[in-house]
């Protein structure tokens, strides 16, 4: 995963598209590589990329939180909060869901919950 990243940091997209493809051959249900997929996929390919990782691991907490942004994005506020709750209470432990959440919170002004 950090080798995608590093790639695509440096402007190698090509590169870091054939690095994430070969992860993902490996690692086929690896929910954070598919979330990264996500985030990475241009906008016009995100909600295909959701669906396709949301049916290899329908209850990783990672790809929800991606998906959740997706409908951040997208100012789909109901739905986006719902699937943050829905990661958060899948695995209360991963930090990296309550910062997103929380920033998404913040965002849309209802951090009193």
């Amino acid at each position: 995963l950090e080798a995608v990243r590093l790639e695509r940091r440096a402007g190698n997209a090509k590169l870091a598209d054939t690095l994430m493809a070969k992860a993902l051959q490996e690692c086929p249900a690896s929910g954070i590589l598919l979330a990264e997929q996500i985030r990475q996929a241009p906008r016009v390919d995100k909600k295909s990329k959701s669906a396709n990782a949301i049916k290899r691991c329908p209850e990783d907490p990672q790809v929800i939180v991606a998906v959740a942004e997706l409908f951040a994005a997208e100012r789909k506020i109901d739905k986006a909060r719902k699937w943050f709750d829905r990661a958060v209470l899948l695995n209360p432990d991963i930090g990296d869901s309550w910062i997103h959440y929380n920033a998404f919170l913040q965002k849309n002004g209802n951090l009193e919950e």
